[in-house]
């Protein structure tokens, strides 16, 4: 069993640590960690998660979002502190972006260098498919009617296996009165939407040219939110890229394919000769 902590990074940032090995990677999690914010209870899910995926000689911290932003949160406030974060709590990491915080993890590598050692791009891209696109759109109609559990369903019933769509939809209505407690305010997730989707969102693409860590992309040719040209696009943007696509897959991949996604990640994260336990 893991040794598994958490806490909060400069009294704002909540974070779950697990694993003790020599080398650290750093977990920037998705849109859930904007609607919910990452709490004691989810610790076991997510570090058992990530000690799955990666080589067992890593230490993992895996960092949410401010619960109640300020006006103006935006990607580069949470770039800003997350690299404080690394530079003065962990040291240089393994940056690892899922879906959203794959866009995060792209302009923390372009604009801190020196704090990423290997950059896992996982279910994201430098931007959205048209079909992401329409369904972040949905997503600030939702938010603005106040239609929590439609947007749940947006961001949840996005397996490739007809059954677990089925499961999710049925967990979601039987749990619906107690879920609208344990996320945040459609208001507040609206003000975290309005910042981080604004016009400097559409930095991403040049940003990605700007990255110089060797870089896996991971993901599906059936993502709901990056389709095969987006992923293709992100790989050929930065110069020490690698693309693996899994035919068929969503954007639930990880979740639905993880001993395969392992396999990928634990060869492309294994310890180069001469370096281990690097910086």
């Amino acid at each position: 069993m893991r040794n598994v902590d958490t806490g909060l990074f400069l009294d704002k940032i909540p974070y779950i640590q697990s694993g003790s090995g020599p080398r650290n990677a750093v977990v920037f999690l998705g849109g859930n960690a904007l609607f919910k914010p990452l709490a004691a209870s989810d610790a076991g899910r997510y570090a058992g998660m990530f000690a799955k995926l990666l080589p067992a000689d890593y230490t993992v911290y895996i960092l949410g979002y401010e619960a109640t932003p300020p006006e103006g949160y935006g990607l580069g406030s949470i770039v800003g502190d997350l690299a404080r974060i690394v530079r003065e709590e962990i040291g240089r990491a393994t940056v690892i972006g899922v879906s959203f915080g794959g866009f995060v993890s792209l302009r923390f590598a372009a604009e801190h260098p020196e704090l990423v050692d290997r950059l896992v791009v996982l279910t994201s891209a430098c931007r959205f498919s048209a079909q992401g696109r329409e369904k972040i759109a949905n997503q600030f109609s939702y938010l603005k009617a106040g239609h929590f559990q439609a947007l749940l369903r947006e961001n949840a019933v996005l397996f490739r296996r007809p059954w677990f769509n089925w499961l999710m939809r049925l967990k979601l209505w039987r749990d619906r009165d107690t879920l609208a407690r344990e996320f945040n305010p459609p208001a507040t997730i609206l003000r975290s939407y309005q910042g981080l989707f604004s016009a400097d969102f559409e930095r991403n693409v040049e940003l990605a040219r700007r990255v110089k860590a060797d870089t896996l992309i991971l993901g599906g040719t059936a993502d709901q939110y990056f389709d095969v040209e987006a992923f293709t696009e992100t790989a050929q943007l930065i110069p020490s890229a690698q693309l693996k696509l899994f035919e068929g897959e969503t954007h639930m991949l990880p979740l639905e394919r993880r001993g395969a996604v392992a396999q990928v990640l634990k060869a492309f994260l294994a310890p180069v000769a001469g370096t281990a336990a690097a910086a």
